[in-house]
């Protein structure tokens, strides 16, 4: 009989949401010696999605020069890489993150379009 696992699988899945449309989604994952597993989301995984699809993404549709880019102040949203990337694209005045001009309120609710909209 096989022992139960301590912990579920889990699955990493980003998207970005707009009022005119829905980018993604993106699934992190990376290849395993069985395959493709699912990875923890650092400051280097998350600087290339966002380097290497977002931003395409977002240039394809043409709006990232009006695009306002929200995220919260996890620590690979706010890794220095990512923190030059998104000012190189954003501005300082269209970010709101913490480590930013715009902080991400502290202790916010994280009430947003998502928790609405998706899962209630």
């Amino acid at each position: 009989m096989q022992p139960l696992p301590l912990h579920s699988q889990k699955v990493t899945v980003w998207y970005w949401l707009t009022a005119a449309f829905i980018v993604g989604l993106f699934f992190f994952e990376e290849i395993g010696p069985s395959g493709l597993v699912t990875c923890t989301v650092n400051g280097t995984r998350y600087e290339y999605f966002l380097r290497n699809q977002l931003i395409p993404a977002l240039q394809q549709r043409g709006c990232v020069d009006s695009t306002i880019f929200m995220q919260d102040g996890a620590p690979p949203n706010i890794a220095t890489p990512v923190k030059q990337l998104l000012n190189l694209h954003f501005e300082n005045d269209r970010i709101i993150s913490r480590h930013f001009p715009t902080a991400w309120p502290t202790r916010s609710p994280d009430l947003n379009p998502c928790d609405f909209w998706l899962w209630g």
